[in-house]
């Protein structure tokens, strides 16, 4: 049911791609890196169903490299998903207007172009090499009996993820909150002057002359003003349709922040002490709850929120297209005159 949920996200996603769905930090969000975070969420949601019908079914039962592997793939494919998003994240601070240091903080520190690049491979490298390396090797070590370099390398494998763990709950932790912060005071600026309205311009023909070539020109008097009225329904829609994008934007950062907060502890725990969890019932049992339950309800939480905000957008993506067409006016910030031939 995950998976089914995370495919029809994507597919509903996918479909506004073409659409001015992105107000404000949403403009100058690196679309490229949330269409492939979706992708790798995607293939988590797959890799998460043949897991489950690998052990339900007992696919395989002698084969532990299969089965080290297949259950590898989701968290690699996971964190990669999120990888990709906090790079789209680290991407768009420096281009936002309001990325100015603060009174209180004057050392905002975002990675260069390249840091990020950078960043990005050799995390995402060292995690498949060493983690889903790890888990191949546990799995045959396992079939060899050999107790100690399976524990060896099973350790290695729940470090690596918990180490990556942590770094991504920093990362969410200041620089995703930090792109929701600036994100509602561009809100609140624009509110400050008027609601978020489409530009009006007027147009006036002041002057008609004849220049020293005896060619006839014409003075035409533009005047952009920010529009303090306009049509409610408009503006009313604007706002609760940028309202549901923050909405998003809180529900994904939040939900990121305190699932890996979980396994970065539960990984921690596992690494050191999964020979006694594992073969106690009771503990096990309890593992298994919250490392399932626990994280797909977070999951399902998220994809009902990104679902929700979506067909609001739809919806009032019809509503201001049916407003644009009756609005005839335009407006903006500037006044200026010129001369047309």
């Amino acid at each position: 049911m995950l998976s089914i949920a995370i495919f029809c996200n994507h597919v509903l996603c996918k479909s506004n791609n073409g659409s001015d769905i992105h107000t404000f930090s949403w403009r100058d969000f690196n679309q490229k890196a949330v269409d492939t975070s979706r992708r790798f969420s995607m293939l988590c949601g797959i890799a998460r169903v043949v897991c489950s019908i690998t052990f339900i079914t007992d696919v395989l039962p002698t084969n532990y490299i299969y089965r080290e592997m297949i259950s590898d793939a989701q968290w690699i494919t996971a964190q990669l998903a999120v990888y990709t998003y906090l790079a789209g994240v680290f991407r768009t601070l420096p281009r936002m207007a309001f990325f100015q240091p603060s009174e209180n903080n004057t050392s905002i520190c975002v990675p260069t172009m390249s840091l990020i690049k950078s960043l990005f491979w050799t995390m995402s490298l060292t995690l498949i090499i060493v983690a889903h390396g790890s888990s191949i090797l546990s799995g045959y070590f396992r079939m060899k009996e050999n107790k100690f370099l399976l524990d060896v390398f099973t350790t290695t494998r729940l470090v690596t993820y918990g180490i990556s763990c942590i770094l991504l709950v920093i990362g969410y932790g200041i620089y995703g909150r930090l792109l929701i912060d600036l994100t509602i005071q561009s809100f609140d600026l624009v509110q400050g002057q008027g609601g978020i309205a489409e530009a009006c311009q007027e147009t006036h023909i002041t002057d008609v002359f004849r220049n020293e070539d005896g060619m006839e020109g014409r003075n035409i008097h533009r005047i952009y003003i920010l529009s303090q009225e306009g049509e409610k329904g408009e503006v009313e829609t604007r706002n609760d349709r940028f309202k549901y994008h923050i909405r998003k934007m809180k529900i994904f950062n939040y939900s990121a922040i305190m699932t890996f907060v979980f396994w970065s502890l539960t990984s921690f725990v596992l690494a050191f002490w999964h020979d006694t969890i594992w073969s106690t019932i009771v503990l096990s049992k309890i593992q298994a709850f919250l490392a399932n339950i626990n994280t797909n309800l977070i999951f399902l939480v998220v994809l009902i929120g990104i679902l929700q905000s979506e067909l609001i957008h739809h919806k009032c993506q019809n509503s201001l297209d049916v407003t644009k067409a009756v609005v005839s006016s335009e407006s903006s910030a500037f006044d200026y005159s010129e001369t047309i031939p």
